[in-house]
């Protein structure tokens, strides 16, 4: 396979591929700033404009791929970690101001922003109680709703409650105060979380004695400039705070590593699983794996005090969520039909094949955990590439897989990086064209999880990311 994908590159040296990739980024956000109006959901693009969009998006992402896969060969000098902090910077700054491409749930994040800075619990009403002016709706909320202008009125799932942590809701809370009602000046909180991001990225990298430029991966990714910088996706915290965390847990220092994993909870649940991978190592301090997950669970207890306090009704964002969404799922989707075919060839009509299915993928998260932890990790290296695994695998069997979510792998494919993953960069945008055909899914991801399957049965990488010798060569 290396060969193959050798010659995609031998006629650019890796110096003149790592410039068109600086350039192609820069260009794909100018691309979006004035493309963005256009393929609003407002503006109910059709889809050869949506087909024009992909493709766009396809190019730089297999540029970025390209480059990718050439990462050992680019000089480990100044003036390149400098060219790949200013264009990846560069394209963010360009695609700030630009509209959210096919995308709504920002509006989502301005109304809990508002609500919640007003002192109010945002898990108590749902936008449609505001919009039916329910009789248990304060009056302040209600003016909110009018000084809102069409935000309340275009939030998606409009009966569902919130079902963003309470982290993120003081996020949009401090949006809302600096920036009230602006998709634009979330999107400029979001930046300065980024550059906090990227400098714990590089810290973690020189920990690991792993070249800086390593950090392209996140920093020039198509998914991570699209999914943060237009669509505005709030997850960037977590990233922010799992980050925090590794670098603090690298440096032997768990209790802090375990209060910043407790946060990073706080912003996104996913970061809970990357928790039994740091007790493993502890387990031969007992007082420490005691005090360890005393101060994660107190801290996570803390956080979702106010969900607990709204109360559970049958419109609890967090309860839909795990039990009814799926989304752009090829394994979750080919398993669950599977079920529904094999009740349905046996005439068992009393199974939920869902639920089933939904159990099944839970037990999968798990065994993967206990294989994972069955022996503590070798080294730093050993650590980061068992958080890339449950995250990987988690992702790649949930029933929900939209496009953001990608960037919690993204994270550590910064110091784990595997070849069948980064090929999301070209695969994922066909997520748009779902709409025109049900095979879409299937051509995003079948691809993905049978080369990461035969790429850990082989060897990480494929031997484009020997990070035993580039540690020597360090």
């Amino acid at each position: 396979m290396k060969q193959s994908l050798n010659i995609l590159g031998k006629y650019f040296s890796a110096k003149t591929l790592w410039i068109l990739l600086g350039v192609g980024v820069i260009h794909y956000a100018i691309y979006i700033f004035f493309v963005s109006g256009s393929l609003t959901y407002d503006a109910q693009p059709d889809n050869t404009k949506k087909i024009l969009f992909v493709v766009q998006r396809i190019l730089i992402g297999l540029l970025f791929f390209i480059a990718i896969i050439n990462i050992n060969k680019v000089p480990i000098k100044e003036t390149w970690i400098a060219w790949i902090i200013f264009s990846g910077l560069l394209a963010r700054v360009v695609l700030i101001p630009s509209s959210p491409i096919l995308e709504d749930d920002f509006y989502r994040y301005l109304w809990d922003g508002a609500v919640t800075a007003n002192g109010f619990n945002p898990y108590v009403q749902s936008p449609q109680d505001v919009l039916d002016k329910n009789i248990n709706v304060p009056d302040k909320i209600l003016d909110l709703a009018k000084e809102s202008g069409e935000v309340i009125n275009k939030i998606n799932h409009p009966k569902i409650k919130t079902l963003y942590p309470a982290l993120s809701q003081l996020t949009f809370a401090v949006s809302y105060i600096i920036f009230p009602w602006s998709v634009v000046g979330w999107k400029f909180v979001m930046l300065i979380g980024d550059i906090l991001l990227l400098f714990f990225l590089i810290r973690i990298l020189k920990e690991l004695k792993l070249p800086i430029v390593f950090i392209s991966i996140y920093w020039l990714n198509p998914i991570v400039l699209h999914e943060f910088f237009n669509t505005g996706h709030y997850d960037l915290f977590a990233l922010l705070f799992t980050a925090i965390s590794i670098y603090y847990f690298l440096n032997n220092k768990y209790l802090t590593s375990s209060a910043m994993l407790a946060l990073a909870v706080g912003f996104k649940l996913w970061p809970v699983l990357i928790f039994p991978i740091f007790l493993r190592r502890l387990t031969i301090q007992k007082w420490k794996l005691i005090l360890n997950g005393i101060v994660f669970s107190l801290v996570v207890i803390i956080i979702f005090i106010p969900v607990l306090l709204a109360g559970y009704d049958e419109n609890q964002g967090f309860m839909k969520y795990a039990t009814n969404w799926i989304n752009n799922a090829a394994f979750y989707t080919l398993l669950k039909d599977g079920i529904e075919l094999f009740t349905t060839t046996f005439k068992i009509y009393y199974v939920c094949a869902d639920c089933v299915a939904r159990w099944i993928v839970g037990g999968i998260v798990f065994i993967t955990l206990l294989f994972l932890i069955r022996k503590p990790a070798k080294n730093n290296l050993d650590i980061t590439d068992k958080i890339l695994m449950i995250i990987a695998i988690s992702f790649l069997i949930s029933p929900t897989q939209f496009p953001w979510y990608l960037t919690w792998m993204i994270l550590t494919l910064v110091f784990s990086p595997k070849v069948s993953l980064l090929m999301y960069a070209f695969l994922i945008p066909l997520y748009h064209l779902n709409p025109l055909s049900g095979y879409f899914i299937y051509i995003q991801h079948i691809p993905v999880i049978l080369l990461f399957i035969y790429e850990i049965k082989k060897g990480a990488g494929f031997g484009y990311f020997n990070r035993s010798q580039l540690l020597n060569e360090n």
